[in-house]
């Protein structure tokens, strides 16, 4: 085929080599395209599951992503000996701590974890601010979220009293004895003093989205590539 000065010729192993490239990258960004939509049901899921009336805990099942991002009512105890607080955590540039202190849920033997709010780090720093535990029965409405993912751990001792680097809900089943739920109420209002701990839902279409984009592109450069290896001057 003769474009202006230049003859295409395709050859055979250039050919099939783009071939099979592209329908490889062809199927990988169909795939990111059919996961990205999955995620955009679950955005849309976690949406709904936002504007719900509260449901009173532990009335809902048990189960982690049944229970993500409804927002819950809990009544009950503060257990105040086994608050702890996560350390290494940003509000506007300032590190401070999260407020974690298990809820002993009236009428159940179930404990749910609740972050009570964000607040600075003080002189006494590694140690963590006095924070006060409510004492006798407290109702507490609030997301209901997942332990924040998990950051560099500084050094090998993640735990010092109750100062721990990182929330791993096992861990503290773990040290604490205590069975909690699977999920994490973020308070709102926060403990008087701090700052309420605001996650919105990320189901993760943006992720898969640019992944379809960069398999599409690569194939569309296959395709440049295979033009350009079978073109030549006449």
């Amino acid at each position: 085929m003769r474009i202006g000065a230049f003859l295409f010729e395709p050859r055979i192993v250039p050919t099939l080599a783009a071939a099979v490239m592209l329908a490889l990258l062809l199927s990988l960004g169909r795939w990111q395209v059919m996961r990205g939509a999955e995620k955009e049901e679950r955005q849309a899921l976690f949406e709904m599951r936002l504007k719900a009336p509260a449901f009173k805990l532990p009335g809902l099942p048990g189960e982690a992503d049944s229970l993500l991002y409804r927002r819950v009512e809990a009544r009950g105890r503060y257990l105040a000996d086994h608050q702890v607080f996560i350390d290494n955590r940003l509000h506007e540039g300032r590190a401070g701590f999260h407020i974690v202190t298990p809820l002993k849920l009236d009428g159940s033997a179930a404990t749910v974890l609740v972050n009570r709010g964000w607040v600075a780090r003080t002189a006494d720093y590694p140690k963590a601010p006095v924070v006060p535990v409510p004492e006798g029965t407290v109702s507490v409405v609030g997301i209901a979220s997942m332990p924040p993912a998990r950051f560099l751990e500084l050094s090998p001792q993640t735990v010092s009293g109750n100062v721990w680097q990182n929330l791993s809900l096992a861990r503290y089943r773990e040290r604490t004895r205590l069975d909690v739920m699977p999920v994490v109420v973020l308070a709102a209002p926060p403990a008087p003093g701090a700052v309420a701990i605001v996650e919105k839902p990320d189901a993760g279409v943006a992720k898969h989205q640019e992944y379809a984009l960069t398999w599409f592109s690569l194939a569309a450069t296959v395709v440049v590539l295979w033009v350009a290896l079978n073109l030549r001057r006449s």
